[in-house]
């Protein structure tokens, strides 16, 4: 049986909290990019409910494979710049004749500032039935 115990537990308590620090920057990476993939969420979602607003407005069936992208330009500007996003690819069409599909893809921006600068884009799509 041991009956003196020598040593110290700071190098444990050192331990823990460096593995604390990184798995709380990496949860705040991951919900950053969770929150900029909502913001071109929000983004596709207010193409796609112009585009199929208009459509059924006018009583017209959407064109398959017609890029309405042109249409929205003026509502992608004012919304991504409320939301304070540059978009960096944006398809507005229809794949099948009724219902509207948007993608807005955006560069993905790091908030810890911690990764290997800013690679790689993060894409939201969304759709909407115009008839």
């Amino acid at each position: 049986m041991i009956r003196e115990d020598k040593g110290s537990i700071i190098p444990l308590g050192i331990g823990v909290m460096g593995l604390s620090l990184v798995f709380s920057l990496v949860m705040v990476e991951l919900i950053s990019s969770q929150y900029q993939t909502l913001q071109a969420k929000q983004v596709a979602d207010v193409l796609t409910l112009q585009v199929a607003g208009d459509l059924k407005k006018d009583e017209i069936p959407p064109v398959i494979g017609l890029d309405y992208f042109p249409v929205t330009s003026e509502s992608l500007n004012i919304s991504s710049r409320q939301l304070g996003i540059e978009p960096i690819n944006v398809k507005v069409t229809s794949p099948d004749g009724k219902t509207i599909a948007a993608t807005v893809c955006v560069k993905w921006k790091s908030v810890t500032g911690f990764s290997l600068g800013n690679a790689g884009t993060l894409c939201a799509t969304s759709k909407a039935r115009a008839i």
